[in-house]
Order: C-alpha cells, then sequence, then structure tokens
C-alpha cells in the first residue's frame, strides 16, 4: 500500500507541475507586454516622484552628535516594538487561515485532489514570501534614503541595511503567518503569541536593552550608525521562522483557504469598484472580527423620542470587539509619536500621523455606517436623509477625542510634555472634527461612478478618482499643520500652542464644507 500511495503522490506532483506551466503558459500569452511595461514605468515614476517630495519636506541639517547617539541607543528598541506589533498582526493573520489568498479554483479542485498538499502550496507560499520581501526593501530603502538626510550616516549603508531589514521584516510577517496556519493555530492561540511578542519588545524599550528578536532587527535597520555582528543574529532567526512556515505549510486548514477565496475575491472586486465600506466590511470578515454579545456599558431605557440617534450610536459602539478598541489605541500612539517625529524636524511624519487617526476614525464612524448599510430604512425615516447622518456624528465624535486624547498622551511621553500637552489641548477638538468628518465622509460616497460629463474626457477620470478617494486623509493632515506652524512659532521664541489655536481655523473651516456636503448626501439607490 505504501509503495503504491508513493508512486500516487509522484504522478500527482508531475501532473500538478504540468499544470502549473500550462496556466502559466496561458497567462503569459494574455499579457500585453507594452502595457505591463508601462505600467511598471510609472509606478516607479510614482514612487520616485513621491520619495522626491517627500525628501523636499525633511531638512538636510543632521542632527547633532548627541541626538544620534540618542538614536542608537533607544532606536533599536523602538523600532523592535513596531516590529513586533507586525509579525503579531502576522501570528494573528495565520491564526484565522491567513495569509495566502489562493484561487477559488485551486481550492476546490488541486487542495481536494489526491496530491500532496505541501507540494500545492508551497509555490504559492515561496511566491508571498518573495513579493513581500521585494515590498518591504523597497519601503526600507525609501526610508533609509530619508533618513540619511537626517542622520551622520553614509546614504549607500542607511539604504543598503534599511532595505535588508525592512525585507527581513516582512519575510517574518509572511513566515509567522504560514507557521501559525500550517499548524492550524486557534485564533487565542495566536492572540496570544501576538501579545508575548510585543510584550517582550516592550520590556526591550523599559529595560533599555536590544536583545528580543525584533529588538535585533532593529539594530540591523539602524546598522549605518555602527555594525554589531549580533544583529545578523535577528536576520538568522527570519530565515528559520520563514523555513518553519514553508515546512509546515501543507497543514492549512482548507476550511479556511476556502472561506478566504470567496472573501479575497470579493474583496478585490469591492477594490476595483472603490467601495470603502464594502471594503471595511470584508476586511473584518477575513479577520473575523464580530461585534460582541454583549455590550461593554448597558446604557439604561429612556422615554421614548429622547435622543434616539445618540443612544442608538453609543449602543452600537458598545459592542465594539476588543481587537477594534486596541487597534483604535495603537492607531492613536501611532499618531502621537509620529506627531513627537514631525516636531523633531521630520515634517513628513504629519502624514503618516494623518493616517493613523483616519483609519481609527472609519472604525469610530461605525453608527452612520450602519445606517448608510440600510439605505431603504434610510430613506423611509420622516427626516432629511442628510440631517440623519449628521445626528451619527456627534457620538463619533466623542470616541475620536478620546483617540486624540491617546495621541496627546503618547507625544507628551515621548517627547517633552511641556510643549505636548499645550498642542494637544488646542489641537484635539479640531482634528478629532476633521478626523470623524472625514472617515463619515469617505463613508457615504459608496462606490465610485464615472458621470458623463468626466467620461466625455477620459483623461479627467483619473484625476477625479484621486481626488474621490483623497481628499479624506488630506483633510485630516491639514488638520495637523498647526503642529509645523507651532514648531515654527517656538523656534521664533513664540508660544506655540496661540499660533496653534489660529491656524487650527482653516481646517475647521474646510470641516464645516464637509459637513455641508454630507447633509446634502442622499442614500444610493439599489
Amino acid at each position: 500500500m505504501r509503495p503504491y500511495r508513493h508512486r500516487m503522490d509522484v504522478d500527482g506532483r508531475v501532473v500538478l507541475a504540468e499544470l502549473t506551466r500550462a496556466r502559466r503558459r496561458r497567462r503569459l500569452d494574455r499579457v500585453d507586454w507594452f502595457d505591463s511595461f508601462y505600467n511598471a514605468y510609472l509606478t516607479a515614476l510614482a514612487v520616485g516622484v513621491a520619495t522626491i517630495v517627500g525628501s523636499s519636506f525633511v531638512p538636510d541639517e543632521v542632527v547633532p552628535p548627541a541626538t544620534a547617539a540618542r538614536v542608537v541607543a533607544e532606536g533599536p528598541a523602538l523600532l523592535g516594538v513596531g516590529i513586533a506589533v507586525l509579525t503579531g498582526l502576522g501570528v494573528r493573520s495565520g491564526g484565522r487561515g491567513g495569509p495566502l489568498a489562493l484561487e477559488a479554483p485551486t481550492v476546490q479542485h488541486v487542495l481536494l485532489a489526491p496530491v500532496d498538499r505541501a507540494a500545492a502550496l508551497r509555490g504559492a507560499a515561496v511566491r508571498q514570501l518573495r513579493f513581500g520581501a521585494f515590498a518591504g526593501a523597497v519601503i526600507g530603502a525609501v526610508a533609509g534614503l530619508l533618513a540619511a538626510r537626517r542622520l551622520p550616516v553614509d546614504p549607500l549603508a542607511s539604504v543598503f541595511f534599511a532595505a535588508l531589514a525592512a525585507a527581513l521584516v516582512a519575510v517574518s510577517v509572511v513566515g509567522a503567518a504560514l507557521a501559525a496556519s500550517g499548524r492550524r493555530s486557534s485564533p487565542a492561540t495566536a492572540s496570544l503569541v501576538a501579545l508575548v511578542l510585543v510584550v517582550v519588545a516592550g520590556v526591550d524599550v523599559v529595560a533599555g536593552s536590544t536583545l528580543s528578536p525584533p529588538a535585533l532587527l532593529g539594530r540591523l535597520a539602524l546598522a549605518g550608525l555602527g555594525f554589531e555582528p549580533v544583529a545578523l543574529v535577528g536576520a538568522v532567526l527570519v530565515v528559520i521562522v520563514a523555513g518553519f512556515g514553508l515546512a509546515g505549510v501543507g497543514g492549512t486548514s482548507l476550511e479556511a483557504a476556502r472561506r478566504r477565496a470567496g472573501l479575497v475575491s470579493e474583496l478585490r472586486f469591492a477594490v476595483t469598484l472603490q467601495d470603502l465600506r464594502t471594503v471595511v466590511l470584508l476586511r473584518r470578515r477575513l479577520a473575523q472580527e464580530r461585534p460582541r454579545a454583549r455590550p461593554w456599558i448597558r446604557f439604561p431605557s429612556s422615554r421614548p423620542g429622547r435622543l434616539p440617534t445618540w443612544r442608538r450610536g453609543w449602543a452600537g459602539i458598545a459592542r465594539f470587539p476588543a481587537v477594534r478598541i486596541v487597534r483604535m489605541v495603537v492607531l492613536g500612539g501611532v499618531a502621537g509619536a509620529a506627531l513627537v517625529g514631525a516636531w523633531a524636524g521630520t515634517s513628513t511624519l504629519v502624514i503618516v500621523a494623518g493616517v493613523a487617526l483616519y483609519v481609527a476614525a472609519l472604525d469610530a464612524v461605525e453608527p452612520l455606517a450602519q445606517e448608510i448599510d440600510h439605505p431603504d430604512r434610510w430613506a423611509g425615516l420622516p427626516l432629511a436623509p442628510g440631517g440623519l447622518l449628521l445626528r451619527h456624528l456627534p457620538a463619533s465624535l466623542v470616541v475620536m477625542l478620546a483617540i486624540c486624547g491617546v495621541a496627546g498622551l503618547a507625544a507628551s511621553v515621548l517627547g517633552a510634555a511641556s510643549e505636548a500637552l499645550p498642542l494637544a489641548l488646542a489641537l484635539v477638538v479640531p482634528v478629532a472634527a476633521a478626523a470623524t468628518t472625514a472617515a463619515a465622509a469617505s463613508t457615504a460616497q459608496g462606490m465610485a461612478q464615472v458621470k458623463p460629463s468626466v467620461a466625455v474626457v477620459p483623461e479627467a477620470a483619473g484625476t477625479a478618482l484621486v481626488f474621490r478617494n483623497g481628499w479624506p486623509v488630506t483633510l485630516v493632515v491639514i488638520s495637523l499643520l498647526p503642529v509645523l506652524a507651532a514648531r515654527v512659532a517656538v523656534d521664533d521664541g513664540v508660544p506655540g500652542a496661540p499660533v496653534a489655536a489660529a491656524a487650527a481655523t482653516i481646517p475647521l473651516l474646510l470641516v464645516a464644507i464637509a459637513l455641508f456636503w454630507l447633509s446634502r448626501r442622499a442614500p444610493a439607490r439599489l
């Protein structure tokens, strides 16, 4: 029986290899090479322009030796926390069947065939590791190039080590996900492992050491300031994790693969339609993020007709799962840390802070999003549709005030509290209002629709779509620009908080315009 089974495995692998080659040939026959090279050229051009524009906002002044020494001493541990968070996210993805996103026919026909499942999945796993390494290397190279403008380091060394470390981080994330998926770790076990990784990295920050694997990768990223051979231990551990994940890829759950195949297909279609709300819902289904059966707080009943929208909004917020609350708090901390970096001179980190608060606000506006999910009920209420949307915003605004408070607290801890606290008090309301309004507007836009007036000039369609998707995030970033105005004022010997409060009037005016647009929204036709 055993020789017969071995013969079946060998024959199955041969057939699978032949089918893979035939499928690759057919796909290559359908590829328009000129169009592919043109898209690659446009992508490279966009990345180059973004890098050049971003670097123009980074000052050329090299930081003092004391600051550089502090970066060498504290930077690896802080980077290690970020690396641990990313790796933990990979482990949690593996606990839910990730990271492979196979096509439905592959799951239905290949994985159910009498073929070694490891042989069928190893190629897809290797491709995902390879793509992750390439994307990480590109991101790391750009970050190293920007860092070389401020740190006393050779640009080539900075780019090389940053790209190497970022590629290894991407491989560790994918490898950890493959390891958890191949061993069919439960979501609870995966979450526990992720928490342990973050705690170990946090111990390095508190103790001032760089002994954890994530901190070793952080030390490798900053090796341009001083290379230490012990940093290569982190690279070896990453290779071991990736090999461990590849070795066990055959244990991936068939049910999880089938579920992910359907959801990823729907997710790609929603991205094509630029339907942000559907993308958010599908991402939650992929992460198996469900509302709590029991709310965190039960609100006492009140008389009918007394602030029903306000109460309904808080009833939904009270059912936020713990992972969503933690994510929002972490994004607030990331925004605070980015603003500290922007205050120190790296102005482009304002964009990072704006994106973090915008993503957190997409969760905070869940009451409004739930209303938009039911356009038939929305249209049947005896109230102007736009007015109903505006009534959902106060509860979300309170949530974003708390998240912006977390950002201010993080900035006070990481930076100078005497400077951060007055700025936080001056800007917490404008920034929270801008983030809430931007997320609400993005959610209310629905699917992208090309108007006939735009279709007459096809070249204008791309610009219109970029503006449609970009202006909400830009609004949040603009609301944070008073931080830079306050920095300039402090350098001139003027208190920064009054300047920031005065500069915040412009974002508030833009928020008012966006709220007026939102008040004119109508339910999408089914």
